[in-house]
């Protein structure tokens, strides 16, 4: 057995009220398994939700807390040679340095806001070369989660030539790298944030930045920017208030995904402009590539290919002992790219 210490919760509250820092026994690794000492953890609204009962429901409770981290393995038992299996050339030897996927690690069970994890081998990708623990703590839940709503608005490394891919509160993590993947494989790229301060901060990143704190406001800034021919694709996190501008400022064909609801679940949608604008309307979560046969592959494909292109912005670490801290500056919103927490 290996005591490890984990943050955790017995009931949905704040996560300075909910989150305590506790010792978790783990099991040698069995097949497909292994131990990983946790040396980087990336954060993720999903969490700061999750702690607070607005994500998908805990199985159980104590639940553990994280869905991305990069380690340094342990130990590793035998492989398993059914199910699920890693990622072509992820490293599986004692010492190796690899990444969480999120989507198959158990957040209720382990999670990642820990300092050593019992994972299935088949959680594990690999870290590009040249990026640092940091760095890689905040690479995989952003390439999922936009590299997976691009290509589900119909936008790929061999379609985006030509095409404007519109992403709103473009300042999160997830915002930070769909920006960067969309601009590498040939998009024309416009972000909006609330704040000016960081709309100047975005305007290195993307063709167009603008202002949008409403639904006017951002079909104004879109008209401006595509000289009122509309975006082609939209990824958007902010849900409800938005919308009305959304379905304003699609070009005919259009697709708008939406991958949170920070807003609000419940928009309105105007059926006769949706028609006349032939627009596709979905919804992304970081489970459907596991569900799409071939499609995680390719993702993460994508992810080693464009690494250089699509690095994190790191807004800072924060001590992994201020975890409960450091998830409420991340509910505020005030920053530009992914914080870290560090052991």
């Amino acid at each position: 057995m290996t005591t490890s210490q984990r943050w955790q919760f017995d009931a949905y509250n704040t996560p300075t009220e909910a989150l305590s820092w506790r010792p978790q026994e783990l099991a040698e690794p069995g097949p497909g398994q292994l131990l990983l000492k946790i040396l980087a953890v990336g954060m993720n609204r999903s969490e700061f939700n999750y702690v607070q009962g607005r994500y998908a429901p805990a199985r159980e409770f104590p639940s553990g807390l994280g869905q991305e981290a990069v380690g340094e393995i342990l130990a590793i038992g035998p492989g398993r040679q059914d199910g699920p299996q890693p990622y072509h050339g992820t490293p599986l030897r004692v010492g190796s340095r690899v990444a969480l996927l999120p989507g198959r690690v158990d957040m209720c069970a382990m999670g990642t806001y820990r300092d050593i994890g019992l994972y299935d081998q088949a959680a594990l990708a690999p870290v590009p070369e040249s990026y640092s623990n940091i760095e890689a703590a905040g690479l995989w839940m952003g390439v999922l989660t936009m590299a997976g709503a691009l290509e589900l608005a119909g936008i790929t490394p061999a379609s985006a030539a030509g095409r404007t891919v519109l992403i709103t509160a473009a300042s999160s993590s997830m915002g930070v790298i769909g920006l960067k993947l969309a601009k590498a494989w040939g998009a024309t790229t416009i972000a909006t944030s609330r704040s000016a301060a960081k709309v100047g901060q975005l305007a290195a990143l993307c063709d167009h930045a603008i202002v949008a704190g409403d639904s006017e406001s951002l079909h104004t800034g879109i008209a401006n920017a595509t000289g009122n021919r509309g975006f082609d694709a939209a990824l958007d996190p902010v849900g409800q208030a938005f919308y009305p501008g959304l379905i304003q400022g699609a070009a005919t064909g259009a697709h708008i995904v939406s991958y949170e609801m920070i807003s609000g679940r419940e928009p309105v949608l105007p059926i006769p402009v949706v028609m006349m604008k032939d627009l596709v309307i979905g919804g992304y979560t970081v489970f459907r590539p596991y569900r799409i046969p071939g499609l995680l592959t390719q993702i993460l494909d994508w992810g080693m290919a464009y690494a250089d292109q699509a690095r994190p912005i790191v807004a800072g670490t924060r001590a992994l002992g201020e975890a409960p801290a450091a998830l409420d500056e991340l509910g505020r919103c005030e920053h530009l790219g992914k914080l870290v927490l560090l052991p």
